[in-house]
């Protein structure tokens, strides 16, 4: 037990604290703003003020975590203030304050602050969660507590469950057609292969992933077609037995993959959601936005109304790293009600697309980072949590090459 002295007990110390040494180290604290109470113990300790009450610990504090509203933070300031900073980062304050948007209307790493004070490569408060264990344990011989292990989520967004099997006629005869006027024929010689069931289709990957035999979540679309929905639709005979055999596998969990303007919709959210509930008549507890389209605290607020307990959102879609600064999945503070909630967040830290599309890696750079974001989430041992789609894994057309991305992956991870 670690005691720690505060001024005021406020719902953003209870939960930063609470996240830092009982989800991250394990340790069980009491806080107390009791001064007499605080001096007259001998356990482990350390205060939390402006300054220290007696010889202990001392680590002095900004004003953040004392505060109730939303404003502008000097993030310099911040930084020296180790559990302040925690807590901008991981309750992702700076995206309820003004930033510039990009092209689909999302928070990037481009607009972030947070990028220019930190590595997002590193899990900042896990780091720091770990170094103050050690100067707690120099300083007043504690025993070593940390009991959690490395642990590895697999992933799979189904944006495309095939890449030309099980479509309508109309969709079919169009990229039919496409191919002819553009001269793609060793493409369309592909489909036509696959159509006449001479070839597998090439994104019809389920086989190798279950094959692998370690736990998966696939997050299933289940919304109408569009611009940035290009999904089989959910009344597809064939996608709708498809979800239902992966429903069965063993190691298999679903989540919804809402679609793109479900996202300004929780109507259509709903919907979605129920529709695949009905499907595979159990709930759906786990979600996450299609295009990373994730705006704090909308998404959440929905999510949290439909009864999703758990959301795969958090990370960057333009950069590889940790957008709330943290490997350890934590619980959704919201800050416009100054509370925390019943939605757990897991932090992905690498995603396919980001890699190809938008940091424009190599398969070969993008194992190279890879082995820093596991060595990095190894040493706190935290979650690692990577997003591939299909697609990918399939190493066909665009993707040639990438499903070794996939594999080297699963080989470093897959004992864990």
């Amino acid at each position: 037990m670690i005691l720690i002295y505060v001024p005021e007990i406020t719902p953003r110390i209870k939960y930063i604290f609470t996240f830092i040494f009982e989800h991250i180290l394990e340790n069980p604290i009491q806080i107390t703003d009791n001064p007499h109470f605080f001096t007259t113990q001998t356990s482990t300790k350390f205060s939390y003020c402006q300054h220290p009450l007696a010889d202990e610990i001392h680590i002095p504090c900004k004003h953040l975590l004392f505060e109730n509203g939303i404003r502008e933070q000097n993030t310099e300031k911040l930084l020296k203030d180790p559990f302040a900073w925690s807590f901008y980062l991981l309750s992702r304050y700076e995206e309820y304050l003004p930033y510039e948007k990009d092209s689909h209307n999302r928070f990037s790493y481009q607009s972030s602050n947070a990028k220019n004070n930190i590595d997002i490569l590193a899990p900042w408060i896990d780091l720091f969660a770990y170094e103050l264990a050690e100067d707690l344990k120099i300083s007043a011989n504690m025993n070593d507590h940390v009991n959690r292990k490395f642990k590895f989520c697999n992933t799979i967004d189904l944006d495309h469950p095939w890449k030309y099997k099980h479509h309508s006629i109309i969709r079919i005869s169009g990229s039919i057609a496409k191919k002819l006027v553009r001269g793609n024929f060793k493409i369309l010689k592909d489909q036509l292969r696959v159509l006449l069931n001479l070839k597998n289709d090439p994104y019809f990957i389920y086989k190798k992933i279950s094959g692998l035999n370690i736990p998966t979540t696939y997050f299933i679309p289940f919304g109408g077609n569009g611009k940035y929905d290009t999904n089989h639709s959910p009344n597809n005979y064939h996608y709708k037995q498809l979800i239902l055999k992966l429903n069965n596998k063993p190691n298999t969990y679903l989540g919804i993959h809402p679609s793109y303007f479900s996202n300004s919709n929780a109507k259509t959210l709903e919907n979605e959601k129920l529709g695949l509930e009905h499907l595979i008549n159990q709930p759906i507890l786990r979600s996450r936005q299609h295009y990373i389209m994730l705006q704090i605290p909308q998404t959440y607020h929905n999510l949290l109304t439909l009864g999703i307990k758990e959301d795969y959102t958090m990370g960057y879609q333009d950069h590889a790293g940790f957008r709330a600064g943290t490997c350890t999945p934590f619980y959704w503070f919201d800050l416009t009600k100054n509370k925390v909630t019943e939605l757990k967040v897991y932090p992905f830290c690498i995603m396919d697309v980001t890699l190809k599309n938008y940091m424009n890696l190599s398969v070969k750079e993008s194992k190279v980072l890879i082995d820093e974001l596991i060595k990095s989430v190894r040493s706190v041992n935290g979650h690692f949590i990577s997003i591939f789609h299909n697609d990918s894994i399939s190493g066909y057309g665009e993707w040639k090459d990438w499903e070794t991305l996939y594999d080297y992956l699963i080989e470093k991870c897959k004992n864990d």
